[in-house]
């Protein structure tokens, strides 16, 4: 089984446990990673590699020339990484014609094999359907019926990829529209394969909105009766989103963030506080009372004055 992933100085930590969560999750299974990354804290990267060493048998990690994304929109808690999808087929060696690609931001719960095992047929990829269907088909002006795909969990035929020139295609489109782009490679992705990608169980890549969404928990409906599928036996778990949606954050509220932070436990970063928590500093603590103590006064003084 073939992997990627990639990372900046953010991710190394959160790219461990999915890893991590792969090897526990496929035991007898040989795998072989390549971790993408442009500039990162060499000592960070080191301490990764050491970590990765001791339960993967083959580890290669691709520093990528971050000058041919320059241009390319990015915002919000995103960066130039997540392109690096993109730059796949020119940065895996050649003799690599299918990887699994797997976002740091994800948990592996089961069984991988049948999912690499799977025939792409004529299509580029397989992945996963997002939910929020009409809204993004009409934002990338797809045509009526065509299914968009979330690109954190993608099996790709990289023998298509290079025959079809994704790399350069995507590049030029990511660059030539800047307005079309939210959801940064994956817009790009969908634009340039739509109904050339093969759509997966819901269980290789279980979104948030299956556990968050209204419409996704009545079982006597066809969607209902999907989500309940895959929320039973899910195989990945995607923390899709921002903030609080991430299981390092101490307000994530998600099922499986527990889950996330056993695996964690087993890492080099166990002891990292989670993002977002109120200090247990003293001094941290009397500061954030002043803080409180001054602003409550000067909304009083507000409300005073005529």
């Amino acid at each position: 089984m073939i992997i990627a992933c990639t990372i900046d100085n953010n991710y190394i930590r959160h790219c461990a446990v999915m890893l991590k969560s792969l090897q526990l999750s496929n035991p007898a299974e040989s795998i072989t990673v390549y971790i993408l990354h442009g500039s990162i804290d060499t000592g960070e990267r080191a301490r990764l590699a050491a970590y990765l060493g001791e339960f993967l048998p083959s580890v290669s990690f691709i520093q990528l020339n971050e000058e041919m994304l320059a241009g390319f929109p990015v915002f919000g808690h995103i960066t130039l990484a997540t392109y690096f999808r993109l730059l796949l087929p020119a940065a895996l060696p050649h003799a690599v014609e299918r990887v699994l690609y797997l976002d740091s931001d994800l948990i592996v719960v089961d069984s991988l094999h049948a999912l690499w095992e799977s025939s792409l047929g004529e299509n580029s990829i397989g992945a996963v359907e997002e939910h929020n269907q009409e809204f993004d088909r009409n934002r990338l002006g797809l045509a009526e019926g065509s299914l968009v795909f979330n690109a954190g969990a993608m099996l790709i035929d990289l023998g298509r990829w290079r025959r079809e020139n994704i790399l350069t295609t995507g590049l030029e489109f990511a660059r030539t529209h800047p307005e079309r782009i939210k959801h940064w490679d994956q817009d790009v992705l969908n634009s340039l394969l739509e109904a050339r990608w093969l759509p997966l169980d819901w269980r290789f890549n279980a979104l948030p909105h299956l556990w968050m969404h209204s419409e996704y928990a009545d079982a006597d409906t066809p969607l209902g009766r999907q989500a309940e599928a895959a929320r039973a036996r899910p195989a990945v778990i995607h923390f899709a989103g921002s903030g609080v949606a991430k299981p390092w954050h101490h307000r994530c509220t998600h099922p499986w963030r527990q889950r996330y932070l056993e695996i964690r436990l087993q890492t080099p970063w166990a002891s990292l506080p989670l993002e977002g928590a109120p200090s247990t500093s003293p001094g941290d603590r009397l500061g954030a009372w002043r803080l409180r103590i001054k602003s409550a006064g000067k909304r009083l003084l507000g409300r005073l004055r005529p």
